[in-house]
């Protein structure tokens, strides 16, 4: 799919898993995603490190569960399910009570916690796993070049730890290293740092040979750019103060120091835009099954705002002071399962769909042609005279 698709994709998931606590919706975003991710993945790095997002967020999930038991101190919730015993640590310490009596409601509270952060990290997991990050980088603004180059490195520095660490781990046991306990994975880390450091020194070479950082004509005017982007940062930093400080009084002045910021900032951004040359060799061909899963994530976000706005679908979930069953609203859960809308209008379920087809209805097969009986000339006996 396409990378704007994706990225559509991103902010409609990130909003409906930004503006609810309630854990039937989060759930389903959490299935959504998983979803996609089996739908439209393929055999790369990048798509096995889903299964490392995936799996810290289970961790995540487990820890603010127990936390939220050891951390309790008292009694918050009315379901008493057990009592722990209580230590209460010095101020110096931070004065946290440890133990105490275990509701339902602290464990409730705990568990939907970190199915919010679990559900994060399965959406960042699906969509670092299914985007080409060379193609999003040549979606960033010219003026934001570096930082995309640098934002590109670091998610893609995941996927090559766990094929450097893969690779180490096969060559460990072909060497007859048997991996048990905690300790037997210590001969892994001299290698992987190795590893690590001759991948950035070639990826340094790779950015000194494609001439990246060398100073050109065009580049001495960056210092007047430069003082530009102070200037407006600055203008902000004073309108913003003024307003928070000063209050209503100080509104218009803060306005207008505000817009000249914001103004000075669009210009110096432009400008150092046109400083950075760009080609593009082959451009990404935008399909239909793009433009339907653009739309299925819009109707998702907009509906999902709509509902937010008005306060309805019970998306805000509190387990205090007596757990209850969370509502569920038809119209949330519709706008929230268009999430996996990308799994319908994967091109590899294109292909097996099609598959199907053909094996259902096969073509006949031409009639083989009989093939003639080899028989031996006859040599005629010819009697000399």
């Amino acid at each position: 799919m396409n990378t704007r698709t994706w990225l559509a994709w991103l902010l409609a998931a990130l909003l409906v898993a930004g503006l609810t606590t309630n854990p039937l919706y989060l759930l389903l975003v959490l299935l959504s995603a998983t979803l996609v991710f089996l739908a439209c993945r393929t055999n790369t790095p990048l798509a096995r490190a889903y299964r490392l997002f995936f799996l810290a967020g289970l961790v995540l999930w487990i820890g603010y569960v127990v936390f939220a038991v050891v951390t309790v101190g008292g009694t918050r919730g009315a379901t008493v399910l057990l009592r722990l015993p209580k230590l209460t640590l010095p101020a110096l310490l931070g004065g946290v009570t440890l133990g105490g009596p275990i509701s339902a409601e602290d464990l409730a509270w705990g568990a939907l916690r970190g199915l919010r952060l679990w559900a994060l990290l399965t959406i960042f997991g699906t969509f670092n796993a299914l985007i080409n990050h060379y193609r999003l980088l040549r979606l960033a603004p010219r003026s934001f070049f570096h930082a995309g180059l640098v934002a590109t490195i670091a998610v893609a520095f995941v996927p090559q730890i766990l094929r450097s660490s893969q690779t180490i781990v096969e060559s460990q046991r072909i060497r007859g290293h048997r991996f048990r306990g905690a300790r037997s994975y210590l001969p892994l880390v001299a290698p992987l740092l190795a590893s690590s450091l001759e991948t950035s020194i070639e990826l340094a070479e790779a950015l000194d040979a494609r001439g990246y950082g060398r100073t050109r004509v065009a580049d001495l005017r960056l210092g007047r750019q430069q003082l530009l982007v102070l200037g407006g940062l600055l203008l902000l930093g004073a309108g913003l103060f003024g307003w928070l400080y000063y209050g209503a009084p100080a509104a218009a002045p803060a306005l207008a120091l505000i817009g000249a910021g914001g103004l000075a900032l669009l210009l110096a951004l432009r400008a150092l835009g046109r400083l950075i040359p760009r080609t593009t060799y082959r451009r990404e061909r935008w399909r239909r099954h793009d433009s339907l899963a653009v739309a299925a994530a819009a109707v998702c976000a907009a509906s999902w705002l709509g509902l937010w706005l008005a306060g309805a679908a019970g998306m805000q979930y509190n387990p205090y002071p007596l757990l209850r069953p969370p509502a569920f609203h038809p119209l949330a859960g519709i706008a929230a399962a268009l999430l996996a809308a990308p799994a319908l209008f994967a091109p590899a379920r294109q292909r097996i769909l099609t598959r199907r087809k053909r094996t259902a209805r096969p073509h006949a097969a031409p009639r083989a042609r009989p093939v003639p009986r080899y028989e031996p000339p006859v040599i005629a006996d010819h009697k000399s005279p």
